[in-house]
């Protein structure tokens, strides 16, 4: 009989805690979609820190301060403004960690050499969205310009779209599966949080939020694939020798 390593075990509680979250959003049954849901986070922490051997710490607190944020955003709901807030700067705080963990990775001289044309699209891509999700936002009567909530949420836009931006220019520049992963990962998460704006802010529709946990969940298993290639890592390629 084969025995399961620790790896494996938590790989297969993961799966089952995913297929819990589909029946609950399926069978409309928030608490047990919700509580599998925020117990997915946590083990992806145990994962990263107790089976990758080079660890990065920022990409570590990225997931930590994810966990939390998603724990306090469904214990707390909004029934409670110190935890919305706190639960929203926290995943602000993470991408910020994210991003610059993306950028130590990059050396600037020769990324502004290969990738010239591609930071000036992409910059010109991520004001065309930020000013939609912009719009999408103002839609709700309740948000003034200059609040608060306002600045939170256009905070939070931007954030998303430079973990996007970076982690395709990241992989450009690296062109290593590990860097594919993390920017699949970002693809995911990114739609997932601008599906979560239409959703608060111009529809309700239970298929929006199924489509953003779906996205959410694709996303997070990008992750579990890097954290993965990082257990076992495979030998780097002479191209990603000479970067």
């Amino acid at each position: 009989m084969m025995k399961l390593s620790r790896f494996n075990v938590v790989s297969i509680i993961l799966v089952i805690l995913v297929l819990l979250v589909a029946v609950g959003r399926i069978f409309v049954c928030p608490t047990l979609s919700n509580y599998s849901w925020i117990a997915i986070f946590p083990l992806f922490v145990y994962l990263y820190y107790s089976h990758v051997k080079d660890k990065n710490h920022l990409f570590g607190f990225f997931l930590i301060a994810f966990s939390i944020a998603e724990f306090l955003k469904i214990v707390f709901d909004t029934s409670n403004a110190m935890a919305y807030y706190f639960a929203n700067i926290l995943v602000i705080i993470a991408y910020i960690a994210l991003i610059v963990f993306f950028v130590k990775d990059i050396k600037l001289k020769p990324l502004l050499k290969e990738f010239k044309i591609h930071i000036i699209v992409l910059l010109v891509f991520n004001a065309y969205i930020i000013y939609v999700l912009n719009q999408m936002i103002m839609q709700d009567e309740d948000i003034s310009v200059y609040s608060l909530d306002f600045l939170i949420e256009v905070t939070y836009n931007v954030l998303i779209l430079l973990v996007l931006s970076l982690s395709l220019i990241h992989y450009l520049y690296h062109e290593t599966k590990p860097g594919l992963f993390l920017f699949l990962a970002s693809v995911c998460i990114v739609f997932s949080e601008m599906v979560q704006v239409a959703y608060l802010f111009i529809s309700s529709q239970q298929l929006l939020q199924v489509i953003y946990s779906s996205l959410m969940a694709v996303g997070f298993y990008f992750l579990y694939e890097y954290i993965k290639i990082k257990n076992n890592p495979p030998l780097r390629s002479p191209q990603a020798l000479r970067r």
